[in-house]
């Protein structure tokens, strides 16, 4: 038993809601930007996007649906006084997805959209079988909310006294309508029930659904710490030599087409701690329908009338994926013939000529315990190896010590002073690849804002 406790004198809590540099409506690929409060201790992790917004089909014959409400963000870029402290990693949705994946407790559906809507709003309710999904931006309605990835989510000590630092600006770029809206087919030209099948006809073309984003304000948490000691203590180190280290988990992103089997990256990272990649079928960016996830009862179909449906009670319900965020193999769906379980393709991480694993990992099994135990997870939002495989395919190997964040400690692999080759890459038998599918290469290290008196910063990336 311990008996020890702490004191904190004259602690006060308050929440801000911070606006924008300027408002307006925005559609896909424009940006926000926000300054944070200066003066106080903000809790980060708990910083949190407030928004509304809606949809409008692309053909009469089609409704837009959303897709999770964190997918809007493509990137977002953090400044302090004109010093870069993180660039983003574009493509945040797909690494926010590669994340959800391993998540074993769905974010919270309320405010985050993380369900695909077909018949009837869960914002407000509403019949939108015949409509795209629309909100009101009325009286600044804000009908979202969602957090703001990696450096928020990661900076350590994650209670952060802006009163150190210079001005912190954030500016969070959009994703492309394609990543956040699927183009649903409507059973008749006016009206009917959305059908999250093909959106036209063979050889005709289909038009993109888009999505408008208005209301957005950031909601900050914020502590003040008036204790004596507390700031002395903060003081002396700033003066020291060694000034005040923060870390947080940095991302680069790497797209390619998988066309040969195989694809090279690198990294110059003083701690690389994980190789994270995630393959997408050919058009994933194409006006699109939402996908099916494997083995679940997208057809709503009652009893054991599906043959395709599991038994268990998670998946006796629909569970669709928006098109740009459904991982698939490589190669041949297993689901489409009988023989293409055998034709999935075994892959290799090198950095630097040296194999991770040692041995040759196939997709399926084998690259699914890499990935729990890259993840530090017992279990997966999967429920099935054929939903991994078609819905979630994803790679990971990690290089750094389990539970290095936190701990706050630097354990990954020191690629300092050489621009270090990462291959990613289809071994043995490749008659099964497609040829044709994308490719995302996420690179995660540590990187280290090395704080000194002045509010002077030096990244150590």
């Amino acid at each position: 038993m311990s008996f020890f406790l702490r004191s904190y004198n004259n602690v006060s809590h308050q929440n801000f809601m911070v606006q924008p540099a300027s408002s307006g409506i925005l559609n896909a690929h424009r940006q926000m930007q926000f300054t944070l409060p200066t003066n106080a201790m903000l809790h980060l992790s708990k910083t949190r996007l407030y928004f509304t917004m809606s949809t409008a089909s692309g053909n009469v014959d089609t409704a837009g649906r959303l897709a999770a409400a964190k997918s809007i963000i493509d990137r977002i870029q953090i400044d302090a006084g004109g010093v870069s402290l993180s660039s983003g990693c574009a493509s945040s949705s797909v690494l926010a997805q590669c994340i959800d994946n391993m998540r074993t407790i769905q974010e919270d559906p309320v405010t985050s959209h993380t369900q695909m809507y077909r018949g009837t709003s869960g914002v407000d309710g509403r019949d939108i079988l015949s409509v795209s999904e629309a909100y009101t931006n009325i009286n600044n309605a804000q009908c979202f909310s969602i957090e703001l990835g990696p450096w928020f989510q990661t900076m350590a000590p994650n209670m952060l006294p802006t009163q150190i630092l210079p001005t912190l600006q954030v500016t969070i770029y959009l994703s492309g309508n394609a990543t956040v809206v699927s183009s649903c087919k409507l059973n008749a030209a006016v009206g009917g029930t959305p059908a999250f099948v093909d959106p036209v006809a063979a050889g005709a073309s289909a038009t993109q659904a888009t999505y408008t984003l208005d209301n957005y304000t950031l909601g900050v948490s914020a502590y003040s710490l008036d204790d004596g000691v507390f700031d002395q203590t903060l003081a002396a180190r700033l003066n020291s030599s060694e000034g005040l280290e923060a870390s947080f988990c940095n991302y680069e992103s790497f797209s390619n087409t998988f066309s040969t089997g195989s694809t090279r990256v690198s990294s110059a990272a003083s701690s690389l701690d994980k190789v994270i990649v995630a393959f997408r079928a050919a058009g994933f960016g194409d006006a699109k329908p939402a996908i099916g996830a494997a083995g679940y009862n997208n057809a709503l179909v009652a009893g054991l009338d599906n043959a395709g449906v599991l038994d268990q009670p998670e998946c006796q319900g629909a569970k669709f994926i928006n098109n740009a965020a459904n991982f698939t193999t490589p190669s041949a769906l297993p689901s489409a013939a009988a023989d293409n379980w055998a034709k999935l393709p075994n892959m290799s991480i090198q950095v630097n000529n040296v194999r991770f694993p040692s041995y040759d990992a196939r997709i399926g099994a084998q690259t699914y315990e890499l990935l729990k135990e890259a993840f530090e997870t017992d279990k997966t939002a999967s429920q099935s190896l054929v939903e991994y495989v078609e819905n979630r395919c994803q790679l990971a190997y990690k290089f750094n010590l389990p539970q290095s964040q936190a701990m706050r400690a630097r354990s990954g692999l020191n690629l300092q002073g050489s621009n270090s080759s990462i291959l990613i890459e289809a071994v043995g038998d490749k008659t099964g690849l497609t040829n044709d599918g994308n490719i995302m290469v996420f690179i995660e290290s540590t990187q280290i804002v090395k704080i000194m008196a002045g509010k002077q910063l030096m990244v150590v990336s």
